[in-house]
C-alpha cells in the first residue's frame, strides 16, 4: 500500500513539474521559433489538467478495483518515460548552449 501512494505523489508531482516546464520560457520560445501553432501548449496544458484530476481520483479507486490499479501503473509507466524524454530534451537544450557558448568564445580567442 506504501507503494501504491508513493508512486501516486510521485505521479502528482511529475504533472505539476511538467506544468511548470510548459510554462517555462524555453517552451514557449521553441514553439515561438518553429512557428509551432501555440494552441497545442494550451491543449497539453488542458490534458495536463485532465490527468492530475484522473489520477487524484485513480490514487483514491486503486484500492479498491484491480483494473484501476493496474490503469494507474500503466499511467506512471509512460509518466516516467515522458519525463526521461523531459529531462534528454533539457540536456540537449544544454549541451547546444555550451557549445555555442564555446565555439563563439573559440572564435573570440582567434580574433584577438
Amino acid at each position: 500500500m506504501a507503494a501504491e501512494l508513493l508512486g501516486g505523489a510521485l505521479l502528482s508531482a511529475f504533472v505539476n513539474v511538467a506544468f511548470d516546464r510548459l510554462a517555462s520560457f524555453e517552451v514557449l520560445d521553441f514553439f515561438r521559433r518553429r512557428k509551432l501553432d501555440e494552441s497545442l501548449l494550451s491543449n497539453l496544458n488542458i490534458m495536463l489538467h485532465s490527468i492530475n484530476s484522473l489520477t487524484d481520483d485513480a490514487e483514491q479507486k486503486q484500492f479498491r478495483d484491480p483494473h484501476v490499479k493496474a490503469w494507474l501503473f500503466a499511467v506512471n509507466e509512460a509518466v516516467f518515460d515522458t519525463e526521461d524524454l523531459l529531462d534528454e530534451k533539457d540536456y540537449q537544450l544544454i549541451k547546444c548552449k555550451v557549445e555555442a557558448e564555446s565555439a563563439h568564445q573559440n572564435l573570440t580567442y582567434k580574433f584577438i
